[in-house]
């Protein structure tokens, strides 16, 4: 069975974003003290469960 290249390309497009979000995540999302900025900080949580889960699912169809 042959790898799919549309689930290759979702996979890579989630572990890009999943880690692109992270990094967005760490220097929006807290502030100068060290702490959370609320609404920033969930906007990019939310990014990293969506790219993660779909770099997960990539993984599974490819």
């Amino acid at each position: 069975m042959e790898p799919s290249i549309e689930w290759s390309l979702i996979l890579i497009i989630g572990f890009f974003g999943w880690i692109g979000s992270t990094i967005g995540f760490i220097f929006r999302g807290i502030t100068q003290e060290n702490r959370l900025h609320k609404k920033r900080a969930f906007r990019w949580g939310i990014l990293i469960v969506f790219f993660y889960a779909l770099w997960v699912l990539g993984l599974y169809f490819a």
